[in-house]
């Protein structure tokens, strides 16, 4: 009876995940440690977004910014060797905060701007930031929408950031798989999980894509805005009991 609540939540937060701009790991963190555990978490949503990302390039595949996965593809699979290699070895709460903080710091795109930016995010810009996500993302499981900011500030359209997105996502969990299974935190349970709420990931892909084709641009940037800044909130109420150990110290 848990894993069919477990599949059923993993349908609607895939879904939420097109209309979002991606993000799906933070939701699904908490889903997944209930049946697996925490320490059994990565890598079993590695699988499982792995396969959702999948989906999304067949969906976005004509949609795809070729040049910024270009960008990314080396420093995707550098940073997330080096974050899965880690994974076991560092305490991951410090950056989990960190990273919360910034997601919520993304409400201030809320504020319609009155004149133009000056800086202008760059395609090359992708590389060094993809280097430290995909670090993150081995690191400690997933880091959600983190990237999202910086797509949209690039300027692309809303399926363009999902095919790219994906691509680069697909890149991403495959590295991070072989780097957990040669690591040895692959096993049986972990595959049957993560195949099981993949399955049901992709097939959520395809009734988001039927949403999102409603969905103009600009709401489209307000979910995504507003899903990171829920992701942030998500994660540091993840992380409430070590921030209170850290403000007792204080």
């Amino acid at each position: 009876m848990q894993i069919i609540l477990v599949l059923l939540g993993a349908f609607v937060i895939f879904i939420l995940s097109v209309l979002s701009g991606g993000g799906a790991s933070l939701l699904l963190m908490p889903l997944v440690a209930l049946v697996v555990g925490v320490k059994a978490v990565a890598p079993v949503m590695t699988i499982s977004i792995g396969m959702s990302s999948t989906s999304k390039v067949f969906f976005f595949w004509k949609d795809i910014d070729w040049k910024l996965f270009a960008w990314l593809f080396p420093s995707t699979i550098i940073g997330s060797i080096i974050g899965a290699r880690l994974f076991a070895e560092l305490s991951s709460d410090y950056l989990q905060i960190l990273i919360g903080l910034l997601l919520v710091s993304t409400v201030m795109q809320f504020k319609k701007k009155t004149k133009p930016s000056r800086f202008k995010i760059k395609a090359w810009h992708f590389a060094p930031m993809g280097l430290g996500v995909a670090f993150l993302s081995g690191l400690i499981g997933g880091v959600g929408p983190l990237m999202n900011s910086a797509y949209l500030s690039y300027g692309i359209s809303k399926e363009a950031l999902l095919g790219t997105r994906s691509a680069n996502a697909i890149l991403l969990h495959l590295t991070k798989i072989i780097s957990y299974a040669y690591l040895g935190y692959v096993n049986g349970e972990v595959l049957k999980y993560g195949l099981l709420i993949g399955v049901v990931s992709m097939t959520a892909i395809y009734f988001g894509k039927l949403i999102l084709g409603r969905m103009s641009d600009e709401v489209f940037r307000k979910i995504v805005v507003a899903s990171m800044v829920v992701s942030g909130i998500l994660m540091l109420w993840q992380n409430k009991a070590f921030i209170s150990d850290i403000i007792q110290a204080a």
